[in-house]
């Protein structure tokens, strides 16, 4: 690896917490090294993903983007301005779901950790935790199973609970949960739920490192996608 970069430097350069970042590259989302107990990042995958969103446009607020989240997946959208709700329906009939994901990072602070093999199905049906990603895939129908890890959302007043009542430890790497934590504000749009909305669920899958699951994620989207402009065409008519 040539000149890389440091967790802390990666994540200045890319407008992202250190948490998150160290979560990307312990899952492979962005190519990096551990040496001991640091993580080593490589400064041309950085340069080209904060390249990419350069390109792609202003990152949303955890807000909008949740609510441009409900609104994909054909939900109503309560506690936000109706120019504001104009402007995200308009973005996503002229650009979609997936060119908008890189803008979409806010929706929440990742962090990973470690659980005993046998508290995960005690996790997966925990209330306080919303089902996401390959967590919640086979919910939704898309091809994937997995009952050996946990992938969900919830609220940041809750994290601390979860994490004593599942006896969690943190992990940088090889960890089987990942908890996915929003803003009491905003999870407050959202509402308590076993599976998040289907747009962030195959939003979560078309970013993983796992081939099969980020297909599965992107065509996901893409399906949304189509259904959502045709819905539009039709109140057209």
């Amino acid at each position: 690896m040539v000149d890389p970069l440091s967790i802390g430097e990666a994540a200045k350069s890319l407008k992202l917490s250190p948490t998150r970042v160290r979560a990307m590259a312990a899952h492979g989302q962005l190519p990096a090294k551990k040496i001991g107990d640091r993580w080593l990042v490589e400064r041309a995958a950085v340069e080209q993903r904060r390249s990419r969103g350069a390109h792609g446009g202003r990152r949303f607020t955890a807000l909008n983007a949740w609510a441009l989240l409900l609104l994909a997946s054909e939900e109503e959208v309560e506690g936000i301005d109706s120019s504001v709700r104009s402007r995200l329906k308009r973005a996503l009939k002229l650009e979609g779901l997936e060119p908008l994901g890189p803008r979409l990072s806010l929706r929440a602070d990742v962090s990973v950790f470690r659980a005993h093999p046998g508290e995960i199905a005690h996790l997966l049906k925990d209330p306080a935790l919303m089902r996401s990603g390959i967590s919640a895939a086979a919910s939704l129908n898309m091809g994937l199973v997995s009952g050996r890890e946990v992938d969900g959302y919830l609220a940041e007043s809750s994290l601390r609970k979860l994490v004593k009542k599942h006896a969690l430890s943190p992990a940088d790497v090889e960890g089987n949960v990942r908890l996915r934590v929003v803003p009491d504000d905003v999870w407050k749009i959202v509402g308590s739920r076993p599976v998040a909305p289907e747009a962030v669920v195959a939003l979560d899958l078309s970013e993983e490192s796992d081939p099969r699951s980020a297909r599965a994620g992107r065509d996901a989207l893409r399906q949304i996608d189509r259904r959502y402009r045709a819905r539009g065409r039709a109140r057209r008519t």
